[in-house]
């Protein structure tokens, strides 16, 4: 049994490096043009709270930003008597203001924003301070005084408006939250170490982007589930498709651990007993007293065959391979040790596969097709090879019920037909990556194999 040792995953979680990295599977970006995130009337769930903490991550592209082009990041403003807000400065600092009900702003200017990374603001006001800290460390504050009475004043993500102009965010997001009380330093730091714990005192809006498909088509969605069950986000004017204005991969920062189970093995990890391939994650708490994510993924040797009439394939790479005979007693075929085998008998064949400290034997694959006639050559005219769009072959014979099969140069079969030719067949291989391929024609009696290049 393989173990995973309590040291090894305490040494793990009570080493905290500063490494930059955002916090879900998936993240939201924003294309700069008119993307944006609306958390309508939200402002109702801090007013009049004496304390108020907004934390995100960011992602920000725009190298030059300015009036009237500045980035806004989240939060809310009205430029009256309702602000709270990060916003992109320059190319690196960013602004962060509280004004409150009468109409009294508090600012801070701080550098250190990375272009083209991600990192984690936190903005606390306690009443008495406001304060900005920067992947886990404070890094300004001011006195600060005075709440936010405004019940009707929406949150946002990806753009502030200013006057009517829009600050519109060219960048990415994740792990947006807002709370009606002010986080302590020691729980930023736990927010940037790991993620926003989504039962924490005071939550009042929680967005982890974790929904649909990263780059893939997410038309049907049209908003971001808020974790903590107040508002939801509407997304406005976002493509949800493509690798922009879309919900795209987001930087998982868990503590990473691999390893290979062998077949029949078990595995132990943080109490659990896994006895199989997968992904496996346990929460735990670090020496800073923090939840920490680690996740385990386990790898076995893949035991899949592919197979074209008699040549049978390994898909497994870089292995140590004996092929066997199934019909009697899985004995070792001699000289029978790459990763292809072609029988020269029809039978039933398993390859014996060796690697990652693991030897798997594979299901076992009937071959039937030994001893089939080939078609005389002299009956067959192939052109053009190597061919673009259409590879024609021409036969002096007419042969009902034919399969034309196509496969990669490892015995994956591409495609397959049935059909009728007389005298004459095109195939079509228009869509098929450039490489090379063979192409079967197969009747009940008889075979005939061409290697095609597609270019």
């Amino acid at each position: 049994m393989k173990k995973l040792y309590a040291f090894l995953i305490a040494m793990l979680i009570s080493s905290f490096t500063n490494s930059i990295s955002a916090q879900s599977q998936n993240a939201l970006d924003f294309d700069g043009i008119d993307d944006q995130v609306v958390s309508v009337n939200a402002s109702s769930l801090i007013a009049n709270s004496p304390q108020i903490s907004l934390s995100f991550w960011v992602y920000p592209r725009n190298p030059v930003p300015g009036f009237p082009d500045f980035d806004g990041l989240a939060g809310f403003r009205d430029n009256t008597v309702a602000d709270f807000y990060v916003l992109q400065y320059s190319s690196t600092a960013v602004e962060a203001r509280f004004r409150n009900s009468a109409g009294i702003n508090f600012d801070i200017l701080s550098q250190g924003l990375q272009l083209n990374t991600w990192q984690q603001y936190a903005l606390t006001y306690d009443g008495s301070f406001l304060r900005l800290f920067r992947n886990g460390l404070i890094t300004d504050s001011v006195s600060a005084s005075g709440v936010i009475s405004s019940t009707a004043t929406s949150f946002f993500m990806g753009n502030l408006v200013f006057s009517g102009t829009n600050f519109l965010l060219d960048g990415q997001m994740d792990e947006v939250a807002l709370w009606n009380r002010a986080l302590t330093p020691q729980e930023v730091l736990c927010i940037y170490k790991n993620k926003v714990d989504a039962t924490s005192p005071g939550l009042q809006l929680y967005y982890d982007m974790n929904i649909g498909i990263a780059g893939g088509n997410n038309s049907t969605i049209l908003t971001v589930p808020d974790i903590s069950n107040h508002i939801n986000g509407v997304l406005q004017n976002f493509s949800m498709t493509g690798t922009s204005s879309n919900l795209v991969n987001g930087i998982d920062n868990a503590t990473i651990i691999t390893d290979t189970i062998c077949s029949g093995q078990t595995y132990s990890f943080n109490g659990q007993t896994l006895t199989q391939a997968g992904v496996y994650t346990a929460t735990l708490v670090s020496s800073a007293n923090c939840d920490s994510i680690v996740r385990l993924t386990l790898f076995s040797n893949d035991t899949t065959v592919n197979q074209n009439q008699a040549l049978l394939t390994a898909v497994q790479n870089g292995a140590t391979y004996q092929w066997v005979d199934c019909s009697n007693n899985f004995s070792p075929i001699p000289g029978a040790t790459n990763q292809s085998y072609t029988a020269t008998a029809n039978g039933s064949y398993a390859v014996i596969i060796t690697a990652n400290g693991c030897t798997d034997t594979s299901a076992c694959h009937n071959v039937t097709t030994v001893g089939i006639n080939d078609y005389s050559a002299s009956n067959w005219i192939t052109f053009p090879n190597p061919t673009v769009n259409v590879f024609n072959i021409v036969t002096n014979e007419i042969i009902n019920n034919s399969e034309i099969i196509i496969t990669d140069i490892s015995g994956k079969q591409i495609s397959r037909m049935t059909k009728d030719i007389k005298y004459h067949c095109a195939v079509d291989v228009s869509a098929l990556p450039g490489g090379s391929y063979i192409i079967t024609l197969k009747s009940e009696k008889k075979s005939k194999n061409w290697r095609l290049i597609k270019i």
